[in-house]
C-alpha cells in the first residue's frame, strides 16, 4: 500500500498547473511546425506545376487563411503576440499580377519562333542520324561486317523513315541481328533487336560506331538463339491457328485473325470479331519468350500458355465476340429494364397517369409501350441493328430519336413592348431602395443568380433569378465571378439589369449546408412532384432518383441543397423558382429571431460571413437583418425564354459525336454539327439587351 501511494503522489506532483501548460505548449507547436511543414510542401509541390500554379493557389489559399487565423488565435490564448505569416501576401501579389496573354498577335508571333526552332533541331538531328546510316553502308563497319560474317538487307527509305537491318547467318536461316530505324518526321532514331530497344543520342560518329560494335560482338550468340526460339514459337503459333477445333470455332464465332504484325519486342495478330472490331491478340512475347492470348475486353481472362495448340480454342470461346452496335443495343435494353424500376420514374408514371408495359419485340426492334387507360400513346423502342432508342407512334411509325427529342412545353409568355423606352447608360440608384446579388457556387463557377430588390417606401422584396447560361459578350455570365471576380460580375449585372448593385453574397454550397442547419431546417411545401433522374441518391445501399413527391417538408441542409441544385428534370427556370422558395422559407425561419436572440443572430452571421465571399461586413449583416427582417417577399420571376430570352440553335458536343457514330455506323455521310453552336445559351430576343432593362423595371418599379 505504502508503495502504491507514494506513486500516486509523484503523479499529482507532476500534474500541476504549470507541467500540464508546458506540455499543451509542446504539443501545440509540434502540430504546428507539422502543418507549417505541409504546407511549405504543398507550396514547393505548386511551384513545379506552371501551367495550373493559379489554379491550384486558389484551392490552398482558403486553407492557409483559416489556418492562419486559428494559429493567431491560439497565439494569443497563450498570451504570444500576432504573427503575419507573409507567403499569404506574396501569393495574393502573385495572382494579382499574373493572367493568361489575350494578345493573339503576340502568341501567333511566339508560336512560329517555336515553329522554325523545332524545325531547325530536327534538321539537325536528321543530318546526325544521315551520317550514322553512311557510316553502317560505308567503310566504317564494311571490314568488321565480313570479318564476323554480318551483311546487310535492303535499305528501306520511305517518305516518312529510313530503316537498315543488320543480318547474319545461322544455319541456313537468316537472322535479323539488328535494325536501325529513322524517323523522319520526329527525327528520333532507334536501335533495335529481340533483346532491346534504345533510342540512340546525337552523339559523335566515332561512339555510335563503337557502340554497334560492341552490342554485336557481346550479344551474336544470345541474339542467334533467341532467335531461333522464337521461330519455333512462331511456328507452333501457326500451326495452333490452323488447326482444325481453332478454324472451327473461328468460322462458329465469326472470328478472323490479322496478318502477322512485328512491334517492339513482341509479334502478335489481332483477332477480331465480324464487325472487324479487335477483341483479342495472340502475343509471342519476345522478351519472355512465351506466347499471351490477350483478351482486350477482360484482361482478366488474359492467360499465357506453355502449348498454344492446347490453350488456344477454349480462349477463343471465351472472348467476347459482340459488336460494339449490339453490345450497345443490348446496354439500351438493360437500362430501359432498370428505369421501369426506379421509383423516381414510377412517380413521374404515376402523377401522368400513365403505365409502361412490360417489353416486347419483334425481329428489328424491342417495345416499351407507354399507356393512358386503355389508349396506346407511343412506344420507346430499342432498334436492334443499331442500338438507337427511339420514340415510335402505335403503328411503329415517324421514328425520333430519343436521346435528341426536345419538348415545346408550354412556358409562361409575356407581351412585350414592340417600342422600348430610351434607357439611360447609368443603373438607377435611389436611398429608398437596396439591391443585393444572392449567389451561389459549386467548384469555381456560379450557378445560381438571384437579384434581390428592397423597397424601403413599400417595406417589401421582389426577387429576379438571371439564368446562368445568360450568353454576354462571348461567354456565360456565371463565368465572369471565376475569370474576374465577383465585383466584375456585380458590376456587369448592373448595366445589363439597369439598377445599381449595393451589395453581394457569394455561398458555396458546403456554406449553405451550415447556413440551414444553424437555423433549424426550414419548412417548405411542394405543389408539384420534382423528379431528377440525373441526381442519385443512396437509400440502404440502394441507388435510386432524387424525388419528392407534392407535400410538407422539413428540409435540413443537405435536402435543402439537392433540391436547390437539382435541376434535370425541368428547366434551370424551374430549378431557380425552387431557390426562391428556399430563400423564402429561410426568411421565414429567421423572422422567429428577435433582439432578445442577438447573441444567436452575432453567432450565425459571423458563421455565415466566414464561410462566404461578400462586400458585406458583420455589423453591416446585423442592421440588414433587423431592418428587413419583416419585410415581404411579394414578388419573384426567372429570366427565361417564355419572356424576354431565347435559346440559339445549338447541339451537344456528346450529341454530335453520336451522330456521327451512328452515321458512320450507317454507313451514311458524316453529319456537319461539328461547326455548329455546342452550348446550351440564352440570349435577348431579337438580340434587344435593354429588354432586360424592360423586364426589370416591369417587376420593380410597380
Amino acid at each position: 500500500m505504502e508503495e502504491k501511494k507514494t506513486k500516486v503522489e509523484s503523479l499529482k506532483e507532476l500534474a500541476t498547473k504549470k507541467n500540464l501548460l508546458i506540455t499543451a505548449l509542446v504539443v501545440f507547436f509540434t502540430a504546428q511546425f507539422i502543418q507549417v511543414q505541409s504546407i511549405l510542401g504543398t507550396f514547393s509541390f505548386l511551384e513545379g506545376r506552371d501551367t495550373s500554379l493559379l489554379t491550384e493557389v486558389g484551392q490552398v489559399k482558403n486553407a492557409y487563411v483559416d489556418f492562419a487565423a486559428d494559429l493567431n488565435e491560439m497565439r494569443s490564448f497563450l498570451r504570444l503576440p500576432a504573427k503575419s505569416y507573409g507567403v499569404l501576401d506574396q501569393l495574393e501579389d502573385f495572382e494579382n499580377s499574373e493572367g493568361e496573354n489575350e494578345d493573339e498577335l503576340q502568341l501567333a508571333l511566339f508560336n512560329y519562333l517555336d515553329y522554325l526552332t523545332g524545325q531547325k533541331r530536327l534538321e539537325s538531328r536528321l543530318g546526325r542520324f544521315g551520317e550514322y546510316f553512311g557510316a553502317l553502308e560505308g567503310e566504317a563497319f564494311a571490314e568488321f561486317f565480313k570479318k564476323e560474317g554480318f551483311f546487310l538487307a535492303e535499305v528501306s527509305d520511305t517518305e516518312g523513315a529510313r530503316q537498315l537491318k543488320v543480318m547474319a547467318k545461322n544455319g541456313e536461316e537468316d537472322v535479323e541481328m539488328l535494325s536501325f530505324y529513322l524517323d523522319k518526321e520526329t527525327g528520333e532514331m532507334w536501335m533495335k533487336s529481340v533483346k532491346a530497344k534504345e533510342a540512340l543520342q546525337e552523339d559523335e560518329l566515332e561512339d555510335f560506331v563503337l557502340k554497334v560494335k560492341q552490342f554485336l560482338a557481346a550479344n551474336t550468340d544470345e541474339i542467334k538463339e533467341m532467335s531461333a526460339k522464337l521461330k519455333a514459337l512462331d511456328v507452333a503459333v501457326d500451326s495452333a491457328i490452323a488447326s482444325e477445333a481453332a478454324v472451327q470455332v473461328m468460322e462458329e464465332l465469326g472470328l478472323e485473325l490479322s496478318e502477322k504484325l512485328e512491334a517492339d519486342l513482341m509479334i502478335k495478330r489481332n483477332v477480331m470479331n465480324k464487325a472487324g472490331e479487335v477483341v483479342g491478340e495472340i502475343v509471342i512475347d519476345v522478351d519472355k519468350l512465351k506466347v499471351r492470348l490477350v483478351d482486350l475486353r477482360d484482361e482478366d481472362l488474359s492467360v499465357e500458355v506453355s502449348d498454344v495448340n492446347k490453350g488456344l480454342e477454349p480462349f477463343l470461346r471465351k472472348l467476347d465476340t459482340q459488336t460494339f452496335l449490339e453490345k450497345k443495343y443490348q446496354e439500351a435494353v438493360a437500362e430501359l429494364e432498370a428505369t421501369l424500376d426506379d421509383k423516381g420514374f414510377k412517380l413521374v408514371l404515376e402523377q401522368g397517369g400513365y403505365e409502361m408495359k412490360e417489353k416486347r419485340e419483334d425481329d428489328e426492334r424491342v417495345y416499351f409501350d407507354i399507356y393512358e387507360g386503355e389508349r396506346h400513346l407511343s412506344s420507346i423502342v430499342v432498334e436492334k441493328a443499331t442500338g438507337v432508342v427511339n420514340i415510335v407512334m402505335p403503328n411503329g411509325t415517324n421514328a425520333e430519336n430519343l436521346l435528341f427529342f426536345d419538348p415545346e412545353f408550354k412556358k409562361k409568355t409575356l407581351d412585350l413592348p414592340e417600342n422600348l423606352p430610351d434607357y439611360s447608360d447609368d443603373p438607377i440608384s435611389d436611398d429608398n431602395s437596396f439591391n443585393i446579388l444572392i449567389a451561389g457556387k459549386h467548384g469555381s463557377l456560379v450557378d445560381t443568380m438571384i437579384f434581390a430588390h428592397i423597397n424601403e417606401e413599400r417595406g417589401d422584396i421582389r426577387m429576379i433569378s438571371i439564368p446562368r447560361d445568360l450568353f454576354y459578350n462571348g461567354r456565360k455570365i456565371n463565368a465572369l465571378a471565376m475569370l474576374y471576380g465577383m465585383p466584375e460580375l456585380k458590376r456587369v449585372l448592373s448595366d445589363l439589369t439597369g439598377y445599381e448593385l449595393d451589395k453581394y453574397i457569394l455561398i458555396d454550397m458546403y456554406a449553405f449546408i451550415e447556413v440551414v442547419d444553424l437555423i433549424g431546417g426550414i419548412d417548405i411545401t411542394l405543389t408539384e412532384p420534382v423528379v431528377d433522374p440525373f441526381y442519385k441518391t443512396i437509400d440502404n445501399g440502394v441507388e435510386g432518383t432524387l424525388h419528392y413527391e407534392p407535400g410538407d417538408y422539413h428540409l435540413g441542409g443537405v435536402e435543402a441543397l439537392r433540391l436547390a441544385r437539382s435541376r434535370k428534370t425541368s428547366s434551370d427556370f424551374a430549378r431557380a423558382s425552387r431557390q426562391q422558395l428556399i430563400l423564402e422559407a429561410i426568411q421565414d425561419k429567421a423572422r422567429n429571431f428577435g433582439f432578445g436572440d442577438a447573441d444567436t443572430i452575432y453567432a450565425i452571421a459571423k458563421s455565415v460571413l466566414k464561410k462566404t465571399e461578400t462586400d458585406i461586413d458583420l455589423d453591416e449583416a446585423i442592421a440588414y437583418y433587423f431592418r428587413y427582417q419583416n419585410y415581404e417577399i411579394v414578388s419573384n420571376d426567372v429570366m427565361s425564354s417564355g419572356n424576354v430570352l431565347y435559346v440559339p440553335p445549338y447541339i451537344t458536343k456528346e450529341n454530335c459525336e453520336k451522330l456521327i457514330a451512328e452515321a458512320s455506323a450507317a454507313g451514311q455521310e458524316t453529319p456537319g454539327c461539328m461547326d455548329e453552336n455546342q452550348a446550351y445559351t440564352l440570349m435577348p430576343r431579337d438580340n434587344n439587351w435593354d429588354l432586360i432593362k424592360w423586364f426589370f423595371r416591369e417587376n420593380f418599379a410597380k
